[in-house]
């Protein structure tokens, strides 16, 4: 997770490449936490995430499609001048995986001070030579990986985002009475609501591949024993959403999944991964058996099953990844 503030909203707006999702979070009388998620589909290249070029377009029928969702009041007109008749509420702003970039990055040393840790990721960012960053917003997630372990190393995933970039999805959002308050990415968000599904640092003790399938795009990490040792995003270029009815894509899922684990063993032939997670919308009996059989990994599904396996009750949902991941921005 990664934010400018220390208190997490209590909603968020989720940008997904067919839709855009919305999850509010409140608390009955008796202190349950009650969420809300409602999602709108988007016309087709409305949103094209990219981590350099222009992510947005027809911006006045993306407003109108978020103020629907989240219920922000229509403007009015004062002296000829419009206003939004109500207040500025305070989000989380979740962005596609594709519109960012993100890299493993392994330190002896952390610092306790954030500007001082800020300042050492961005260096041995710029060090990696991997991509230009002039320009952009440098954020990070540290997995400090199961206690005791033999591992010393300090474990960062630091993500990269241009400011050209964040600034047309916080213009957008501000435009419809909304503050991002905390940006994070959809992957990193999904993940932290696996850990809390999956019971407390019990997750720590496995060896395992993550995968998440969203946005067209599909996100691996490899984890061993609580330590993030690969990331990899990589465009899949066609539609995701019915996975397990085209033969190609699952295909080119087990293929990409495969060079993944290839690509982290290289680097760490002591990593044995024998299970995976997966996070997709739809029937995942398909993809399962691929890669039970493919890659000889165990197949857990994080979905909204396991939502309701935590207690969490929700009204309104529109049950795909993109309303779950909004959800995840407020858990």
């Amino acid at each position: 997770m990664w934010g400018w503030a220390s208190s997490r909203p209590q909603r968020c707006l989720k940008f997904g490449v067919d839709s855009v999702a919305w999850a509010e979070t409140e608390r009955n009388w008796r202190g349950r936490r009650r969420h809300r998620c409602v999602m709108s589909p988007l016309p087709d290249g409305t949103v094209k995430p990219s981590p350099a070029d222009q992510n947005l377009s027809d911006l006045p029928a993306l407003e109108s499609r978020i103020r629907a969702i989240t219920g922000s009041g229509p403007e009015v007109q004062i002296a000829g001048h419009s206003l939004v008749s109500d207040l500025p509420r305070r989000i989380a702003l979740l962005l596609p995986d594709v519109a960012v970039r993100a890299v493993v990055l392994h330190l002896d040393q952390l610092p306790v001070k954030r500007d001082e840790r800020d300042a050492l990721i961005r260096w041995r960012l710029g060090q990696e030579q991997l991509f230009p960053l002039g320009g952009a917003k440098v954020v990070s997630q540290v997995f400090p990986g199961l206690p005791g372990s033999e591992h010393r190393t300090h474990t960062v995933l630091a993500v990269a985002i241009q400011e050209s970039v964040l600034n047309q999805y916080e213009a957008l959002c501000e435009s419809a009475g909304l503050i991002p308050h905390e940006v994070g990415m959809t992957s990193l968000r999904l993940f932290d609501l696996w850990r809390k599904a999956s019971g407390g640092s019990d997750w720590q003790r496995r060896d395992f591949l993550w995968v998440n399938l969203s946005d067209r795009a599909l996100t691996t990490m490899v984890f061993q024993r609580g330590r993030l040792l690969f990331y990899r995003c990589k465009p899949l270029g066609g539609e995701v959403a019915a996975v397990s009815a085209n033969t190609d894509m699952l295909d080119k899922i087990l293929e990409e999944c495969g060079a993944s684990l290839d690509a982290c063993q290289q680097r760490y032939p002591s990593a044995v991964i024998k299970e995976a997670v997966v996070c997709a919308d739809g029937d995942l009996s398909a993809l399962q058996a691929q890669v039970e059989a493919g890659l000889d990994l165990s197949v857990e599904q994080l979905g909204w099953g396991s939502v309701e396996a935590l207690g969490w009750v929700t009204k309104g949902s529109h049950r795909s990844m993109t309303s779950l991941a909004a959800l995840a921005g407020v858990s």
